[in-house]
């Protein structure tokens, strides 16, 4: 018998051996192309937690690869899902409404009702941002216990709430949030879910003048978020809270700075933008002509760079 014969021969033996000695049950068997459709899923989740909307677009694209190999229609339709999600969060609108059409049409093929309304939500949130919502289109048209009874997975009512705002109308948006907001759960989701809605309530409550309302439900966004980590949640509601109506103005600079270091960190340039502008007014009211100029020099810097990338 040849080397090679005998090896093959003893490798056969020891399979044969260990699968004999083993447990009698049967071993499990899994999709090796749906493992790896899970796994850069979570890759990809992980990367957009972080705002590394490049990194989760490669890993969301090599899901969807993997979710077509193994032939999955449900990891299939979610891989397109959250594919868009990345593009718009990249502020790549025309490439997530695309996407966001393949998760649609998939889960009504599929009879996926909750996945073809989740898509439609943030396709219709696309298309509002963009100026391209279709004029027939209504609030109506959805399903209206999403703003009335807690039926559905929170992030429908909450982008249900947030397109009810977009459209105006406060009253339908406002009971979305406060579904969310009566979630029981407290995982990292789940409270990262609680403080868009509250944010939510805190833009309903400045638009409509109620000051102090604004104030509480940006403070309450700003405890989930420093317990979750959300940076650029916490900044929102920091320049949320020093952009309202003069109260303490020494409080409110402080909310402004603190927002203003956090867009810096994020480079977010419009964020960094909105905040120098409340900055100069302060310092403008204050008659503080050294600050003053420095908040123009910086904004001036600023908006070169926006035209630049415009």
């Amino acid at each position: 018998m040849s080397t090679y014969a005998l090896l093959v021969a003893a490798i056969s033996l020891l399979l044969t051996s260990c699968i004999s000695s083993g447990s009698s049950k049967t071993p499990e068997i899994n999709n090796p192309y749906i493992l790896k459709a899970e796994n850069h899923t979570s890759n990809g989740i992980e990367a957009m937690q972080q705002e590394r909307w490049n990194a989760a677009e490669r890993s969301f694209s090599r899901a969807l690869s993997a979710s077509q190999l193994a032939d999955d229609t449900r990891l299939i339709t979610r891989s397109w899902y959250n594919l868009a999600t990345a593009y718009s969060g990249a502020n790549d609108l025309t490439k997530a409404a695309a996407a966001y059409e393949q998760a649609i049409k998939l889960a009504q093929r599929n009879h996926d009702e909750v996945m073809h309304l989740r898509a439609l939500l943030a396709m219709r949130l696309v298309q509002q941002r963009t100026g391209r919502l279709p004029e027939n289109f209504s609030l109506l048209q959805l399903q209206q216990t999403l703003f009335s009874k807690r039926v559905w997975p929170s992030d429908l009512h909450l982008q249900a709430g947030r397109l009810a705002q977009r459209l105006g109308d406060s009253a339908l948006a406002k009971s979305a949030y406060e579904l969310v907001i009566s979630l029981k759960e407290s995982d990292r989701n789940s409270l990262m879910l609680k403080a868009e809605a509250h944010m939510g309530l805190a833009l309903l409550s400045r638009d409509a003048g109620v000051t102090e309302t604004a104030w509480s439900e940006a403070e309450q966004t700003l405890l989930y978020c420093r317990k979750i980590g959300a940076p650029r949640l916490t900044a929102h509601a920091l320049l949320l809270q020093g952009e309202l109506p003069p109260g303490n103005r020494a409080g409110q600079q402080d909310k402004l700075e603190r927002a203003l270091d956090i867009y810096k960190a994020l480079n977010d340039l419009h964020g960094e933008k909105k905040a120098l502008t409340h900055l100069l007014r302060q310092a403008e009211v204050d008659a503080d002509s050294a600050t003053a100029k420095l908040h123009r020099l910086r904004l001036k810097s600023i908006e070169d760079k926006l035209g630049e990338q415009h």
